[in-house]
This record gives structure tokens, C-alpha cells and sequence, in this order.
């Protein structure tokens, strides 16, 4: 049986990162669920859809970034620590063009992987101030983005039912 869950949608600023901050709590607190976060784009830049093939044999990423934070699940061993994921089609080594552009992975952040078709993996160090995480994603998605964007995001919060 599949487990139910609740998707709450909303737009925001990178600046203002308020309403994510907050559902990013709910999530900890409950050591479940997720956020996907992706930048606006104006629909004359939509890029065109993939083909079925390349979609299905090729893995193509996104040309606008999608950038996930997973809360840290409870287990015997304790919570795991959060991570956040970057689908990205800027290819790989994206750790290198985020550090060239000036958002370097925090001190205490784990990078777990890096690839061309699977994107950007990175584990948050406990304690980190969620402000900080999605400060970096909003960054990490601007300079890893291969369209123009609005400055403005789509939140989507999945929260177990």
C-alpha cells in the first residue's frame, strides 16, 4: 500500500525565504518528507520538451534546475543528516562551476555526488540554519540554470499524511 502524502505549493524570493524556512521545520520536526524548489522562468524561455527517447535513454537533466531538500530520516542509528539534490543540464563538475561563480559548499557540508545526469548530492552538517540551506539552493539553481529566470520560486512541500 502506497503512503499518502500532502503537496502544499506556493511562490517566493530568494530573499525571502520566510514560508520555505518554515515548512523546512514542520519537516525536521517530523524527520520526514521533502521540498523541491524551482526557479520561475518567463514562458517565452520555456525550453522545448525532450523526446520520449532521450527522456528515457538518456537521463537528460533539466535545463531549469530542480533543487531538493530532504529532511533527515530517524532510524536505529540515530537521524541521518539532511541532504540537498540539484538536478541540473549543466553537465558535471558542478561543484567546480558553483565554486568559480562564488557559492562554495558551507564548511562542514559533505559533497556525495557530483554527476553529469544525476546532478549534484550534498550532505547538510546537523544544525545548519535552514535560511542557509535554501540560500545556497536558490544560488546553486541561478548559476547552475541554462535559461533565464525571474528571481522568483515555486516551493512544492511534501509532508507525509
Amino acid at each position: 500500500m502506497a503512503r499518502r502524502r500532502t503537496v502544499e505549493r506556493f511562490e517566493f524570493r530568494g530573499e525571502d525565504p520566510a514560508p520555505v524556512v518554515a515548512a523546512m521545520a514542520e519537516l525536521e520536526a517530523a524527520h520526514r518528507g521533502w521540498v523541491n524548489l524551482q526557479p520561475g522562468i518567463r514562458p517565452e524561455d520555456e525550453p522545448p520538451p525532450g523526446s520520449v527517447l532521450g527522456v528515457v535513454f538518456g537521463g537528460v537533466a533539466p535545463e531549469v534546475p530542480v533543487c531538493t531538500w530532504v529532511a533527515g530520516r530517524a532510524g536505529r542509528r540515530g537521524v541521518a543528516p539532511d541532504r540537498i539534490g540539484i538536478q541540473h543540464a549543466t553537465g558535471g563538475r558542478a561543484i567546480r562551476r558553483l565554486a568559480e561563480a562564488g557559492v562554495t559548499v558551507p564548511a562542514g557540508w559533505r559533497w556525495v555526488q557530483d554527476h553529469p545526469r544525476r546532478g549534484l548530492v550534498v550532505q547538510v552538517a546537523p544544525g545548519t540554519p535552514a535560511a542557509q540551506v535554501v540560500a545556497f539552493l536558490v544560488a546553486a539553481g541561478e548559476v547552475l540554470s541554462r535559461v533565464p529566470l525571474t528571481g522568483t520560486w515555486l516551493a512544492h512541500v511534501y509532508r507525509p499524511a
